[in-house]
């Protein structure tokens, strides 16, 4: 999936300096202007070839390590030594440049088709100032189809998480989900592990909801008592880095008892838990790609959030290969 924002770094990564980065086997880099404002540039030089991320910031350009030409944010050669300095710039002496956006303390990148840019679109929880955020990632040796689908599937929470998410019957009923061009939300049984305590008894827990943006974005969001708007929610996000790399940012978020900072510790080391649990179950998977042909594995009912996903993933891949066919 080329046509996507995909997170390259957090906020605090990117600080001084040149930050190289590989999303889809595309080597980028990343670097502050002046201002502060984040940019994103193909990391290899027109000229030879060279890596742009083993130069260094001069004026707001970067300076290729090799022969010194300098590339302003928009890719664009500004100036050539060996030229001397009055001398014109050759016709494409212009590196790659991307959309960036920043948002909710992470820096986005979009490396498909310009002319398919569209605005960055993000669940309310993971940049409303009435949520506390705190931010953790992880790196997987797994394919972004077999990673999303691990997150849809609540059947396997019982067998591969039976201590770190709550009561969970390993008996599925359902689930219940809807499914619209872009989305999957799925409603599912309460669970935390802050929700076993002898003050919240079962019949007083909420509800959980895993909202699924197409094609990397995950909500997970936990009503702690019925009716009173206390929400823990969990944020993923997922950047491939390859087909068989993924890298997973998050935000563990909740919108109550925000100065208590041992929420945030329990919160966070949940997270960090349950992905630790999963990732050798997924990273074993065979293939590692989710097979599209959807005979080439079993399904049940409980697999119904899977499937529609497998759906949606091939509907977009057959599009981008039908536009890149037409442009050819």
């Amino acid at each position: 999936m080329q046509n996507a924002w995909y997170i390259a770094a957090t906020s605090e990564e990117l600080k001084e300096g040149i930050l190289p980065r590989t999303i889809l086997s595309r080597d980028i880099l990343l670097y502050r202007d002046s201002k502060g404002i984040a940019h994103a540039l193909k990391n290899q030089c027109v000229h030879r070839g060279a890596r742009l991320s083993d130069g260094k910031i001069h004026e707001d350009c970067i300076v290729c390590p090799f022969h010194g030409w300098e590339f302003f944010s928009d890719g664009q050669c500004m100036y050539i030594p060996a030229n001397g300095t009055n001398a014109s710039i050759p016709t494409g002496a212009k590196v790659e440049s991307y959309p960036v956006c920043e948002t909710a303390g992470f820096v986005w990148v979009y490396i498909g088709k310009q002319n398919h840019v569209q605005e960055l679109a993000l669940p309310k929880e993971a940049t409303s100032p009435s949520f506390r955020g705190v931010p953790f990632s992880a790196e997987w040796n797994a394919h972004v189809t077999r990673v999303v689908e691990s997150i849809l599937d609540v059947s396997h929470l019982p067998f591969v998480h039976p201590n770190s998410t709550g009561d969970v019957n390993p008996i599925v009923d359902g689930p219940d989900f809807e499914v619209t061009e872009r989305h999957i939300r799925i409603e599912a049984q309460a669970f935390h592990p802050l929700l076993k305590t002898p003050l919240n008894q079962v019949e007083e827990r909420g509800s959980s909801t895993i909202l699924f943006s197409f094609p990397n974005q995950i909500l997970l969001r936990t009503n702690m008592v019925k009716d009173n708007g206390h929400q823990m929610c969990t944020y993923l996000s997922f950047t491939p880095v390859n087909d068989e790399t993924i890298k997973i940012y998050g935000l563990a978020l909740r919108n109550f008892l925000l100065d208590v900072d041992l929420i945030d510790e329990i919160h966070y080391e949940h997270n960090v838990k349950v992905l630790e649990e999963d990732r050798p179950i997924v990273e074993g998977l065979k293939p590692k790609i989710s097979p599209l042909d959807l005979s080439k594995e079993k399904h049940v009912r409980s697999d119904g959030p899977q499937v529609r996903f497998r759906i949606m993933f091939r509907k977009a891949l057959e599009e981008e290969l039908l536009e890149e066919e037409f442009q050819e």
